[in-house]
């Protein structure tokens, strides 16, 4: 009978990883719907996002190129092919090139072809230059991995496997999966005998008989590797306590994911390492079919071909490493390795089936997919799926991370579609938005609860302070949390939400559960300012966590409830310290903070936020006081008022309900001090707009009270129009009548005041949090052993100051003064004349030659590192820098992303030593834009001669979002009671210590060497792999760029903004037409 050519081909598939996108939807896919005769290019360019013709399917992951690949069906051969790269055609039509594609090799004579830069794997085997490879039912398909010599060995990242083909043509019209039959005029797939189907692993005739050279044969690869799989799937099946349903439930070999839930533990280990059970196995017997070169599955009683033997049955009778083709070849047979426990170790399965045990004082290592055994014995190694594991009992998750492949996530660890996720991520534009509607999104539709948040930068670190022009800033944290009913789960690392810096690239993981509390306890959001000088700061955890989680989900309504979880969980016997970095312009910790014995609501003080008066001048202007008398009133009323022990006035708030332009106004008044009913005022302006709107809701409940303080100076240059400078009011938060019951009474609307409340708080952030945490120990200077910081991005304003300032912080005094009585905790820091005449910190960073000796070369650092040519310049003659080597010995070759700074000191009492010190681990690379840089402003009180003497203001200028984790070893004459044995030698740190100093022709891996080492790369590459344009390359991240002021940067004082003396007026113009009436 003639054939008649199909039309239409269905193909389903099963991703790994990461899912594969339609390029005309941009949805995920299942099944790809192409016509036949014409070739469709999968990549990582859809129609949205490229100039240069878009592919019709895309993988959304670093590690494809634009154009990869093109499939093809020939609906003359009912076959379906796949070829690596793209064919540029010339202007004949494809037709014309089909029967190139059907001798499976593709002439470049005649045609321009591009390769993909990380090649084509059909079942692990690479896809030659210019060949053409057919896939067939259960194929595994990848574009990413491990390579030795052509061989893909290890687990695909990215890819699929081929679950069924279906033809919709006219005459194949039947369908073609695994288990189902297809006309025997389609020669490979599944063949049909008209009663029964056979999966058919059909090499072409030549394949098994030509000889084939060393042990990764060219030819005839598919047939092991698809018997191979066979064997895996089948074993797998016996093994299973109910064989039937796990062949309903289960697929092929998708990698260590065979169907778990009807798998058992009673496998035994035979003796090269595969795992097989006990009971008896049915060997599938092949045979060779030389009339119409079918390579066939056939029944029990048929002879096996002795030109291929029964390849199952010698596999589990001999337990052989290599099986043979011919009998002068052998192919090793690993396929079963990747799931083949260490016996040292927990089986990879199991592992990530159960979740390991907390470090406590202590960080493990993210595990690296290409590292299976390790010589040294386990490590404290931990995957994300391990992490999450049972996602069945997690009942939402929060993640705030730079980077990100959120759908990668959710597909990699199994999330639920119904489970609400928050993801809180960078964006270069959207981050910078003032309209809070800006700055989120719900993209998947698959996933209704998964939302996705761009926290804001403020204006005020903007160029030129205009959030339009933007600014140098990076949301760069990776946290995680994972509520369940009867814990919660923190988690902090170095790793972003993708890929590749889970399983091929070192980075830290720390973690802790915290036990539900009995009742809620909205106190624990706020820093417990009672606490005993020597109780420490372990209880402030959960008020840290909760304000920098508050400061990126304010303004976002849906998301604020996650404030209010935290208060039913216990963070009180936490391990660490956490350290946030919150952008913006900080003021230093007051001292009030910490010391209120001249506070008379001491008991009931929470916090404090920095705010403003806004329109304070109106009332004082020509036109509202010709005659100056209320001027005059109110400089009378504020030389009476006494002053607390900071040189600030306490204020009156009033609120204002029945003013119509916002019903949330709070009005800021200045009393007569001789009038204690406090009825006699004059009233100076309103709070912002911004903060009206949470104090109103949180003050009207009950919940919490507020007080207001000013600087007199301030207030007089602003009321008699000397300045236009905003007159800062320091805003007292204190406990309410009903903050005992705001667990009971609060409202929908409350939580989303709480939030802003909450994000609003003063509180330590970046180096000024570091020393909050270290400054209160006396770190003897002599015993100081070591003081590294290694990181993946050391800052451009890496500066000798910023260097002495990260020092001070963390404790570091001149020597001399180290047994100083000086109360003054400032006394004796170390400062930059310090750091010139001696380097206090080694930096590691990894040299260029180490990141050219890595597994994939310069491709695994590029845009992983960041070490501007500058820097190196500024820090190459100070011998602060030494070379990153890995740590242990098999993670040598893989690119290193962690932030991991020690300060550790050796005590020697005769015979014994012991060592004590502080561990950090989290997001900050060594820069100013993640710990923050020091900057000051001074200022001239002529009002009163009590203050006629300049004030130094000093701020923080911190630009990201950064978060981490401090462990604290106290010197062994300051341990507290809660000290719990751990030790910092305990930590083994992921670099070897002592660090080997860069020598003379050492040099950093920075941009410009690293653009130099990727040019050598491309060159080296186009005589293998032909033409490749630089964006082909493999990409992680774009790590914050360091462009930032060097030295001590005066900042100056912001005047009252245009909406801000708009929204002033308004209220002014109706609080006088009220008063008139």
């Amino acid at each position: 009978m003639k054939r008649r050519h199909s039309e239409k081909v269905l193909i389903r598939i099963h991703n790994f990883g990461t899912p594969l996108i339609s390029g005309v939807s941009n949805l995920p896919i299942e099944s790809l719907h192409i016509e036949s005769d014409r070739p469709y290019t999968i990549g990582r360019s859809s129609n949205s996002n490229s100039n240069n013709g878009f592919c019709d399917f895309v993988f959304d992951h670093i590690g494809i190129s634009r154009k990869h690949c093109q499939i093809l069906f020939d609906s003359e051969s009912c076959k379906l092919y796949i070829f690596d790269g793209v064919i540029h055609l010339p202007s004949c039509s494809f037709s014309q090139v089909f029967d190139e594609f059907r001798t499976r090799l593709v002439k470049e004579n005649s045609l321009k072809i591009r390769v993909s830069l990380n090649g084509v794997y059909v079942n692990r085997f690479k896809v030659g230059r210019t060949k053409v490879q057919e896939i067939l039912v259960g194929d595994e398909v990848f574009f990413v991995c491990g390579k030795e010599e052509g061989l893909c060995y290890k687990d695909g990242r990215v890819g699929f496997v081929v679950q069924g083909i279906d033809f919709e043509g006219r005459d194949c019209s039947v369908s073609r999966m695994i288990g189902a039959s297809v006309s025997s005029g389609c020669s490979r797939g599944t063949v049909s005998s008209g009663k029964r189907s056979k999966r058919v692993f059909a090499p072409m005739g030549n394949e098994i008989n030509s000889p084939i050279p060393r042990l990764y044969p060219p030819k005839g690869v598919g047939v092991v590797e698809r018997l191979n799989s066979l064997v895996s799937y089948c074993r797998h099946v016996l093994s299973s306590d109910d064989p039937v349903s796990c062949l309903r439930l289960s697929s092929i070999s998708v990698y260590g994911k065979e169907c778990i839930s009807c798998c058992t533990s009673k496998l035994l280990k035979s003796k090269v390492g595969i795992l097989v059970d006990n009971r008896e196995v049915k060997r599938a017997e092949t045979i060779h079919e030389a009339g119409d070169s079918l390579f066939g599955l056939r029944e029990r009683n048929e002879q096996p071909s002795p030109q291929l033997p029964n390849l199952v049955y010698n596999v589990e009778k001999s337990g052989a490493a290599c099986i043979s083709i011919s009998d002068d070849t052998m192919i090793p047979f690993d396929s079963e390795k990747e799931n083949t426990p260490d016996v040292s170790c927990i089986d990879k399965e199991k592992s990530y089936r159960s979740s390991p045990q907390t470090p406590g004082k202590n960080f493990y290592l993210n595990r690296l997919q290409y590292i299976e055994g390790n010589s040294t014995g386990c490590q404290r190694v931990v995957s994300l799926p391990e992490l999450l594991h049972p996602v069945e009992s997690i009942s939402q998750i929060f993640i705030a991370t730079f980077t990100s492949d959120i759908l990668w996530f959710l597909t990699y660890c199994e999330i639920p579609s119904h489970l609400p996720v928050t993801i809180a991520c960078h964006h270069a534009e959207r981050c910078w938005r003032s309209s809070p509607d800006a700055r989120t999104a719900s993209p998947y539709p698959d996933y209704p609860n998964v939302a996705v948040v761009f926290p804001p930068f403020p204006e005020e670190i903007a160029f030129g302070k205009d959030r339009k022009n933007r600014g140098i800033a990076c949301h760069h944290p990776k946290l995680f949390i994972l509520q369940r009913e009867d814990s919660i789960r923190v988690i902090i690392t170095s790793a972003n939400l993708v890929a590749r810096q889970w399983n091929d690239v070192t980075n830290t993981v720390w973690w802790q559960d915290f036990p539900r509390r009995a009742n809620a306890d909205v106190l624990s959001l706020f820093d417990n300012c009672q606490r005993e000088p020597n109780h420490g700061l372990g209880s402030d955890f959960s008020a840290q966590l909760a304000g920098f989680a508050a400061s990126l989900l304010t303004d976002v309504p849906s998301q604020a409830h996650w404030i209010l979880e935290f208060t039913k969980y216990n963070f009180e016997h936490s391990a660490g310290h956490l350290v946030a970095s919150v952008p913006g312009i900080h003021s230093y910790k007051p001292s009030y903070l910490t010391a209120l014995s001249n506070i008379p609501f001491k008991e009931e003080f929470l916090g404090s936020v920095e705010a403003s008066v806004v329109g304070l001048s109106y009332l004082f202007r020509s036109a509202n006081d010709s005659t100056g008398a209320q001027l005059k009133r109110l400089a009378s009323y504020i030389s009476r008022t006494r002053e607390n022990s900071l040189g600030m006035l306490e204020l009156v708030l009033r609120r204002n309900t029945n003013v119509p332009a916002d019903t949330n106004a709070v009005s800021v008044l200045v009393s007569n001090p001789d009038d204690d009913s406090r009825d006699d005022c004059v009233q100076l302006g309103f709070l912002p707009r911004n903060i009206a709107k949470w104090v109103s809701p949180l003050w009207d409940s009950g919940f919490f009270k507020f007080v207001g303080y000013v600087y007199r100076d301030e207030v007089l240059g602003a009321a008699s129009c000397r300045s236009d400078q905003k007159v800062q009011l320091m805003l007292h938060v204190l406990q309410g009548e009903s903050t005992s019951d705001m667990s009971k009474l609060i409202q929908p609307h409350h939580v989303a005041a709480l939030c802003s409340l909450i994000a609003s708080l003063q509180r330590c952030t970046g180096i000024w949090r570091l020393q909050e945490v270290l400054g209160r120990y006396k770190w003897p200077e002599s015993q100081e052993s070591d003081f590294i910081y290694s990181a993946s991005s050391i800052g451009g304003s890496a500066t000798t100051g910023f260097h002495a300032d990260f020092s001070s912080a963390a404790g570091k005094k001149v020597s001399h003064y180290f047994d100083s009585q000086e109360s003054d905790p400032e006394w004796g820091c170390w400062s930059a004349r310090e750091e010139r005449e001696a380097p206090s910190i080694k930096i590691i960073f990894p040299t260029i030659e180490r990141v050219k000796n890595g597994y994939n070369g310069v491709l695994s650092s590029r845009r992983l590192l960041c070490f501007s040519e500058k820097t190196w310049q500024k820090l190459r003659y100070n011998n602060v820098l030494h070379d990153a080597v890995p740590n242990p010995q098999n993670r040598f070759g893989h690119p290193m992303h962690i932030k991991v700074a020690r300060r550790r000191f050796t005590s020697t009492r005769g015979s014994r030593s012991s060592s004590f010190g502080w561990v950090y681990c989290g997001s900050h690379n060594f820069s100013a834009a993640a710990w923050g840089q020091t900057i000051s402003r001074s200022s001239r009180s002529n009002q009163d001669q009590s203050h006629n003497a300049i004030r130094t203001v000093n701020k923080l200028r911190v630009c990201n979002y950064e978060l981490g984790i401090v462990f604290v070893f106290p010197p062994p004459h300051e341990e507290t009671e809660s000290y719990d044995g751990s030790k910092i030698d305990d930590i083994v740190l992921p670099f070897v210590v002592p660090a080997p100093k860069y020598g003379r022709s050492d040099r950093p891996a920075t941009g410009l060497a690293m653009k130099e080492a990727f040019a050598e790369f491309r060159e080296g590459s186009r005589s293998l792999c032909g033409e490749t344009e630089a964006e082909e390359m493999v990409e992680e991240e774009e790590e914050e760029a360091e462009v930032e002021v060097e030295g001590r940067v005066e900042f100056v004082a912001e005047e009252e903004k245009q909406e801000e003396k708009a929204y002033a007026d308004a209220l002014w113009s109706q609080v006088e037409s009220s008063l008139s009436t």
